[in-house]
């Protein structure tokens, strides 16, 4: 029998300015992608830990 993975904090929806146009961008845990002129901030400026792909239940050799 297998333990299922613990289970991580839900995601909070946060608000910010894009950087490259201004417009209001919202985003999961300060991750924001905007969708007027395709601005992204990088991964590790968000609020929260990523998890890790050993972590995801399709990944190879996880029963």
């Amino acid at each position: 029998m297998t333990t299922p993975p613990e289970p991580f904090a839900p995601a909070e929806i946060t608000r910010a300015e894009c950087r490259g146009c201004g417009a209001e961008v919202h985003g999961l845990n300060g991750r924001y992608a905007c969708g007027v002129c395709g601005w992204v901030n990088h991964w590790a400026e968000g609020s929260a830990e990523l998890p890790r792909a050993e972590d995801d239940s399709d990944y190879p050799g996880r029963r």
